[in-house]
C-alpha cells in the first residue's frame, strides 16, 4: 500500500512536503486527513513515514 485512499494522498507526498516544510510527518497526516477515515492504510502509512525519514537521518 502506498497512498490513502480516502484522502487521495500517497505516502510519498506525506514524506516530501514533511522534509521540505521541515516539520514533523503527523502535522502532514492531520492536514491532509491521511489514515483516519477508514484507517485500513494508517498502520503502513506510518511505517512508511517513519522509515523513510529513518533513513535520510541516518544517511
Amino acid at each position: 500500500m502506498d497512498k490513502c485512499h480516502c484522502a487521495q494522498v500517497a505516502f510519498e507526498t506525506i514524506v516530501e512536503t514533511a522534509k521540505t516544510e521541515g516539520i514533523d510527518y503527523r502535522e502532514i497526516i492531520e492536514r491532509v486527513n491521511a489514515g483516519n477515515t477508514c484507517t485500513a492504510c494508517k498502520s503502513y502509512l506510518i511505517e512508511y513515514c517513519e522509515s523513510r525519514l529513518e533513513l535520510l537521518q541516518t544517511a
